[in-house]
């Protein structure tokens, strides 16, 4: 079994071409800027984890989170109907140490749950079910045709965060709609999946665009991007076309803070990003709970542009459906 944390204690850091099996943070041998030992108490409370799944396609663009900070929780879904223009939405935050709420550290089998009211969420076994006032969700995804970015970076002075993007994936299945079902399968809709946990900053910000689509040649497009986080020594940000990832250098998100649908532009340093970034609806979300705080808009919208392989092949991107985003984050 490939483990994060060596025998000694010790996080290895790096892009990982192999799978991580097990995220084994009780093994880390963590203290304080200062070097004092951490009490195992605080070494668990302070390790966070979520689990984000998106879906996009010409009906429907849809966003789900299980989001484990120890002492304070959460879970959402929403639908956004490109048709109509309608967003059916549910969120839940629970208390401490709930038994509600799960996620095995185990970032190549992916297994989490979240329950609470009427909202349920469970990503495991390649299958996707949640359920919420006008919402049902029942699907299968296939991850196999795209390697992931696996990547495990410094976050301050004696905290990492792993992170593990996969785009696009391919989805099968259904969804239901305030009554109206859709059938869902790939090539026409694709997923994607950002699974990450670690010991974070306690202030943190980062600005995220992502899409898992088909590009109007038929080959499959993911894309990862980020500004504000995980980029200590490595990046997060890359690209994969049909399958085949392009690295991507640092990233500049140009945007209105005061307008978030104003067009956003998006572009690397080294020249294989230059994209625009057009939203349609969004899902915001504003906590301060003292201990943690959160301000957080997520847009579901366009890309259009072009993106440079690693082979200097020029893609040109024309109303790719994706995310773009905004987040502060007082872990």
């Amino acid at each position: 079994m490939n483990r994060l944390i060596d025998d000694q204690g010790n996080v290895k850091f790096g892009i990982f071409k192999s799978p991580i099996d097990e995220i084994n943070y009780k093994d880390f041998r963590m203290s304080s800027p200062m070097g004092f030992t951490t009490p195992k108490i605080f070494k668990n409370l302070l390790f966070n984890q979520f689990a984000f799944f998106g879906l996009t396609g010409p009906d429907v663009i849809i966003g789900m989170a299980v989001i484990d900070l120890k002492y304070l929780s959460s879970g959402f879904i929403y639908i956004y109907d490109r048709k109509s223009g309608s967003v059916s939405e549910a969120n839940k935050t629970i208390v401490p140490f709930s038994s509600k709420i799960f996620i095995s550290p185990t970032p190549s089998d992916i297994a989490c749950g979240f329950k609470f009211g009427n909202l349920s969420i469970s990503m495991t076994n390649n299958k996707i079910t949640a359920k919420a006032k006008d919402i049902e969700i029942d699907l299968e995804y296939d991850r196999s045709q795209t390697a992931p970015l696996r990547i495990c970076t410094k976050a301050g002075y004696k905290g990492w965060v792993y992170t593990e993007k996969t785009s696009p994936i391919n989805v099968t299945g259904k969804i239901i709609n305030k009554g109206r079902q859709i059938e869902i399968s790939s090539p026409t809709h694709m997923g994607l999946m950002d699974w990450t946990a670690g010991y974070m900053r306690r202030e943190t910000f980062w600005n995220w665009a992502a899409t898992a689509s088909t590009l109007a040649d038929g080959r499959s497009l993911g894309l990862n991007l980020s500004c504000g986080v995980n980029e200590t020594s490595f990046t997060e940000n890359a690209f994969w076309i049909d399958g085949k990832m392009t690295k991507v250098d640092m990233n500049h998100f140009a945007f209105n803070p005061d307008n978030f649908y104003d067009q956003w532009t998006i572009k690397s340093m080294d020249g294989k990003v230059n994209l625009v970034f057009d939203g349609e609806k969004h899902r915001e979300e504003n906590i301060n709970a003292g201990v943690v705080a959160t301000k957080f808009t997520q847009l579901m919208g366009n890309f259009n542009g072009t993106l440079k392989t690693e082979d200097g092949e020029i893609i040109t991107i024309k109303d790719c459906p994706g995310w773009a985003e905004d987040h502060y984050a007082k872990w």
